[in-house]
């Protein structure tokens, strides 16, 4: 593999160069993410969310790819439900997006870090805050 300027992973094959870009290895991660339950939605932070409403890069929200010494990681942020056990889904997720990502792109990840940046409150106070 061969990391490009643009971030994208490119392979040499007997009839060309395929190519996987950054935003394709975040759509595969952020939708892996979100297919375990508990896992309300993505993070990523309001500077975050601003980039991408601007860049109309929604697909790579609360998902960061870094390269080093050709090890792919991921750091992947999200916000799960009221009630669960937070390392059991970190631990979901982890496994996941690391084999919805290597089972797709064919890449290999050396990590694939999970930050909880919250917790959905549960339905009994969003109702009892919007009758307030």
């Amino acid at each position: 593999m061969i990391k490009r300027e643009t971030g994208d992973r490119e392979r040499a094959t007997d009839l060309g160069v395929v190519k996987i870009s950054n935003e394709a290895i975040s759509a595969i991660a952020s939708t892996a993410a979100l297919e375990v339950p508990g896992v309300a939605k993505l993070g990523g932070g309001i500077g975050r969310t601003i980039y991408d409403l601007l860049t109309k890069k929604g697909a790579s929200r609360g998902i960061r790819i870094n390269m080093k010494d050709g090890e792919i990681r991921l750091s992947v942020s999200v916000i799960v439900e009221y009630g669960i056990d937070i390392p059991r889904i970190a631990d979901e997720v982890q496994e996941s997006v690391k084999r919805a990502v290597e089972r797709m792109t064919g890449l290999v990840l050396s990590e694939v870090d999970v930050l909880v940046e919250g917790v959905n409150p549960p339905a009994s106070d969003k109702n009892s805050r919007r009758n307030v």
